[in-house]
């Protein structure tokens, strides 16, 4: 799977793939890099410099799945709909890191709503496959503490790990499923972590109106072994976990890892926050 990071938060993020030779990184950004497959783009003054005075980057090496990151508060973020035109050969997912707008100027908030709205459109309409949506206030949740000196590492680290977690349990033989493919028909998404002996789940954004949720549980040979129930209160928590509108289901993988691990994926078919403002 081929990897692109646009702007400083994406190519931070792509970065922390680095531990997982499955991916092969790809980065943009207006700051230089010695990185290998760097594209360097000129820094312009602001949003709309960016995308009219792009030119054209050659990714004709690149093909098949590519996840593309980014965050939509940065002026750079005005080169995404240029870009993804020229990843149109491939099969595109989105990992959008979405801003925590405190502080921000008038002008970032309305940057981030317009690349928000217009990229959901983008996936709704079939042009990419899908938009996992990512906020690092919950993310950071999940971490309890964080240092401040090592904040973006292991935020990032958390999101990288997730994501690669999701994409090998969706491309490995279960042991068990109920899990469907409904990748046309709902393609905005979230993902995250569930702890394993409490069924604490926590998602790295608040999904409105999801239409399906969908639990990976990785387990350990010895707890497959020794907890007869364990079919029992997986089936229970995830029929808890759907609604009149929203369907739940889990697939269930053995793994060489001592601890048990849960990951999650909400999946919506509307734009989230298509009225923020009214």
């Amino acid at each position: 799977m081929n990897l692109v990071g646009i702007g400083a938060a994406g190519c931070r993020i792509v970065d922390s793939f680095s531990v997982y030779p499955q991916y092969k990184r790809h980065y943009v950004d207006s700051v230089a890099s010695n990185r290998e497959n760097f594209f360097y783009i000129p820094p312009r003054t602001s949003h709309e410099d960016y995308e009219a005075q792009y030119e054209s980057l050659d990714f004709s090496h690149v093909s098949g799945n590519v996840t593309v990151v980014l965050a939509g508060c940065g002026k750079i973020s005005g080169v995404s709909l240029r870009l993804l035109q020229d990843l149109s050969h491939c099969d595109i997912t989105l990992l959008y890191i979405k801003a925590d707008l405190v502080g921000a100027d008038e002008t970032a908030a309305t940057r981030e709503k317009i690349v928000f709205g217009v990229l959901q459109e983008y996936v709704r309409s079939g042009l990419l496959d899908k938009m996992y949506i990512v906020k690092n206030s919950l993310v950071e949740s999940v971490l309890g503490s964080v240092s401040i000196a090592n904040y973006w590492q292991e935020i990032n680290q958390v999101i990288s790990s997730t994501y690669h977690m999701l994409n090998v349990f969706e491309n490995t033989e279960p042991l068990l499923s109920t899990v469907t493919d409904d990748k046309d028909t709902i393609k905005i998404c979230t993902m995250g972590v569930m702890a394993f002996n409490s069924f604490d789940e926590k998602t790295f954004y608040e999904l409105k109106n999801p239409r399906s949720k969908k639990y990976f549980f990785g387990i350990s040979q010895k707890t497959l072994d020794e907890e007869k129930d364990l079919l029992h209160k997986i089936r229970s928590y995830v029929a808890d976990r759907a609604g009149e509108k929203c369907k739940s289901c889990f697939a269930i993988h053995s793994t060489d890892y001592e601890q048990n691990y849960v990951y999650v994926s909400h999946h919506a078919s509307y734009v989230q926050e298509q009225n923020i403002d009214s």
